[in-house]
């Protein structure tokens, strides 16, 4: 509660596997950093309630190489769902299209 899924969580522990015991990556004169972008949702409406959390995670992705693009919050989910957010999909359709 007040942190990522169990399912973000197993794909982060995950990534252990491929850092050195330096925590950088294995063959990283070889790598290129993959790009990333962090979407986090919640049901309060502050967007910066959770700041220090969402600092904590780029910086955590940064330190094992990705290259994070951006940070979306989406808040209010509490009271909406997604699709009535206006314009949502089309700015998440745009930060993706970016990483490609």
């Amino acid at each position: 509660m007040g942190q990522m899924s169990a399912q973000a969580k197993i794909f982060t522990d995950r990534l252990y596997a491929c850092t050195s015991p330096r925590f950088s990556p294995y063959f990283k004169e070889n790598t290129r950093k993959k790009k990333m972008v962090l979407v986090f949702t919640q049901g309060n409406p502050d967007t910066a309630l959770f700041q220090s959390y969402f600092d904590y995670t780029k910086n955590m992705f940064q330190l094992l190489e990705f290259d994070v693009q951006s940070v979306q919050v989406i808040a209010g989910m509490r009271n909406k769902q997604a699709r009535e957010i206006n314009d949502l999909q089309t700015s998440m359709n745009n930060i993706g299209s970016s990483l490609v």
